[in-house]
């Protein structure tokens, strides 16, 4: 048999006391996690806008043409 029969084992959770602070909630990655998402939204609805307006204004200039 083993030796684990005899002898009593205990488990003992520790904890260093100088634990590290969170780090504080502002700053730059969360302004880099949400606002740059949205930034980069705003960007792409701008852009996917102006491609659209060109697109309609070439229609126009077409459907204009013809008619004359």
């Amino acid at each position: 048999m083993s030796d684990f029969s005899t002898k009593q084992v205990i488990l003992v959770s520790t904890a260093p006391t100088d634990s590290a602070t969170p780090p504080e909630t502002g700053g730059f990655m969360p302004l880099l996690m949400y606002g740059g998402v949205a930034v980069a939204v705003i960007i792409a609805m701008a852009y996917f806008s102006q491609t659209l307006l060109n697109s309609i204004t070439e229609l126009t200039k077409t459907l204009n043409k013809k008619r004359k």
